[in-house]
């Protein structure tokens, strides 16, 4: 069976693996660790909150309309 692909070991480059990002620099501990994070967005938030509360009551006007409630 072929790949359709190209993704078989006879085509990959091993140059691109997990270890040659983690020799480039570009690995885990990469010094993140030290950020700090910025202020809580109440009013995003909130907006999320409403969202997710008019979903719950369009999901309830639903089940009453068609009988399930």
């Amino acid at each position: 069976m072929s790949d359709p692909h190209g993704t078989s070991s006879a085509t990959h480059d091993p140059g691109h693996g997990v270890a040659a990002h983690a020799d480039a620099g570009h690995g885990p501990e990469d010094g993140h660790a030290g950020e700090v994070l910025g202020p809580i967005d109440i009013v995003m938030w909130g907006v999320g909150l409403l969202g997710v509360s008019l979903g719950l009551l369009v999901a309830l006007c639903t089940a009453f309309a068609v009988g399930v409630l």
